[in-house]
């Protein structure tokens, strides 16, 4: 009999593992039943498109209720610039420095070079939003531009954790007071 067991034991478990792998493989999500996953990779597609939309059309008429008249980049970014000068344009793989504020388009401050200090990078490099670099790269040292970045080029569906809720557009009010020479 015990020499029975020690076969049966090992057959008995590796039928079990064996039928829980071949019931995991056949469940079907209720959610999912019936759509391919070319379907669903479709609707995401559609429905971030919509997101990306409705954030534009915020933008835009955040934008119109202050008659502000602002270029589009072709990411979606917007910015003007306020204060021109004839400075040292801002150029990849430089290190800039700014001063900034940082808001929601609801007007809720979340970051300030007034209470951090200014802020040094090199462009290209920082893990700095990517709107914010675009923006800065349209710059020229001494100038203030406004810059909205659209979430999808700021910190996107997760926000940074802090003071930027996900889904997020960002105002920035940034005056680029330094270009390095090398």
């Amino acid at each position: 009999m015990n020499n029975t067991l020690k076969y049966l034991v090992p057959a008995f478990v590796l039928g079990c593992w064996m039928a829980c792998g071949k019931a995991k493989q056949q469940r079907v999500s209720p959610a999912n039943s019936g759509r391919s996953e070319a379907d669903m990779r479709e609707a995401l597609i559609h429905q971030n498109k919509d997101l990306i939309n409705e954030e534009i059309e915020a933008i835009q008429a955040f934008t119109d209720r202050r008659g502000w008249q602002m270029d589009t980049t072709s990411t979606g970014l917007r910015f003007s610039i306020r204060e021109q000068t004839s400075g040292r344009p801002a150029r990849l793989m430089k290190d800039v420095t700014i001063s900034f504020t940082a808001s929601l388009l609801n007007g809720t401050l979340c970051y300030s070079s007034d209470s951090s200090g200014t802020l040094t990078f090199t462009l290209g490099q920082s893990d700095l939003p990517s709107g914010l670099q675009e923006g800065i790269l349209k710059m020229k040292e001494g100038e203030k531009a406004l810059i909205i970045v659209p979430s999808y080029l700021a910190y996107g569906i997760s926000g940074d954790g802090i003071c930027i809720p996900g889904s997020s557009s960002i105002l920035y009010e940034v005056k680029l007071e330094k270009v390095s020479e090398q």
